[in-house]
């Protein structure tokens, strides 16, 4: 008798458990479902606190590509270079990336080459480069060489 008292009483205890184990597993992995949709307008519709947020805002909604890049020029140039090469200035107009749409394919090669080899110091740059086979190279500078410059 005693064996089966003590049997339920462990098996209450390990199912009690088992029940705040998967109550917190549960509230932890809930994606929220309905309210996701609500965030995402909620974000839309704010009220910007500082120029920055506003600033951090477009840049992020800049890189949602719109022209038909290649996934590569997507990944490692448009964050910078914007999505059809167009650089990014500040307020007064100053170069903080420069421009690259419709710069001559040898002109972009010859570039990101001494980019990847360090002939040309730029950290983020080189690091961008420097895993990239010089087939992806080439179609990147295809590419941005086909860009127009947009008025």
């Amino acid at each position: 008798m005693w064996i089966i008292k003590k049997a339920v009483k462990v098996f209450g205890i390990f199912l009690c458990g088992f029940i705040v184990f998967l109550m917190f597993y549960l509230a932890l992995t809930q994606d929220g479902g309905y309210h996701k949709d609500i965030k995402i307008e909620k974000e839309q519709d704010k009220v910007f606190q500082s120029e920055e947020e506003k600033k951090l805002l477009d840049l992020k909604n800049s890189v949602v590509n719109t022209k038909p890049t290649s996934k590569l020029y997507a990944s490692k140039c448009s964050a910078c270079h914007g999505r059809g090469g167009e650089g990014r200035f500040d307020d007064e107009g100053t170069v903080i990336f420069p421009p690259i749409a419709a710069k001559p394919y040898d002109f972009i090669l010859n570039r990101v080459n001494n980019y990847k080899e360090g002939k040309i110091s730029n950290p983020l740059m080189a690091a961008l480069l420097k895993n990239m086979k010089d087939e992806d190279l080439e179609a990147l500078a295809d590419e941005i060489s086909k860009f127009e410059i947009e008025q």
